[in-house]
């Protein structure tokens, strides 16, 4: 039998569609998606609370970024319930729940054409009359935002002339421009190098520990969820394997139940739990 944890201990799931926690500020409850007879997301239903750095994990294909999407309701074509501080996700107006949630996509398609100062300015659009002109409180927070992430200098930069972490950078400018409370990323580190990663890595947790932010992030670096997540969700052909609190996400079975692969696991050298290291090439066993 299965059991989901309540505020009262743990209940039976059959007895139950979705179960509410006190006031969370994402609700998600039997979230589904079917496009071509083929279903994407089968019956999600998680919390997000405020203040939580969520990171959500899987494999190719298992739905991460359709539910990130349905999150901020870019994408519409779902079935199911998602509340926003107790609100139909539904009922609010795009523009209002732009300044509430920002949504920073794996690829900023259609931006290689402005300069990384156009590119932050768009993140004022949701306060912005359609055809008025951005006003000189707008272009302070613009200012505000860049020089938070250091790319004041590139202003005048076309998008198109910068590195892959100077772009992460242009884009989590514009997400700060926007104000909301909430940041819902895809993949923000990936194709990053090292020292990219860990500056992104670092602005997220000022973020979220520091400013209060509430964090929505996909990623494929388990030892990233492991490492900076306050609640991990992992995806398995659109069902949710795993709900819970990083550390126990790092287990043999979990990680098989997610990926349908052994890992090689170790213990961290400063934290009390385990992280993955690369599987030893087969000379070394020769």
């Amino acid at each position: 039998m299965e059991y989901i944890k309540s505020i009262n201990g743990f209940i039976d799931a059959e007895k139950t569609d979705c179960v509410q926690t006190p006031c969370p500020l994402l609700s998600v409850c039997n979230l589904t998606v079917k496009r071509k007879n083929k279903t994407l997301l089968d019956a999600v239903s998680f919390d997000v609370s405020r203040g939580e750095h969520l990171i959500i994990i899987g494999a190719n294909g298992a739905g991460k970024s359709t539910l990130l999407k349905c999150l901020d309701n870019i994408l519409t074509s779902w079935t199911g319930n998602i509340l926003f501080e107790g609100q139909p996700i539904r009922k609010i107006t795009q523009r209002k729940l732009a300044r509430r949630i920002a949504y920073l996509q794996q690829f900023a398609a259609g931006v290689f054409a402005f300069t990384v100062r156009q590119r932050v300015e768009m993140g004022r659009y949701p306060y912005l009359k359609p055809l008025s002109p951005i006003s000189e409180t707008d272009q302070q927070i613009v200012d505000d935002a860049m020089r938070s992430m250091d790319i004041l200098h590139l202003a005048d930069r076309f998008i198109e002339t910068l590195s892959g972490g100077e772009m992460q950078k242009v884009q989590l400018a514009a997400a700060l421009a926007q104000q909301t409370d909430v940041l819902c990323l895809d993949e923000p580190t990936t194709y990053l190098d090292y020292k990219h990663q860990h500056e992104i890595s670092q602005w997220l947790r000022t973020f979220n520990q520091k400013q209060g932010k509430t964090i929505i992030e996909i990623t494929h670096d388990v030892n990233r969820a492991a490492l900076e997540a306050t609640h991990v969700i992992a995806l398995n052909l659109g069902k949710i394997v795993f709900d819970g609190v990083p550390k126990l996400l790092m287990t043999q079975e979990h990680l098989r139940n997610i990926y349908g692969i052994d890992f090689q696991l170790t213990d961290h050298p400063v934290l009390s739990f385990k992280i993955v290291v690369p599987d030893a090439p087969t000379q070394y066993f020769r």
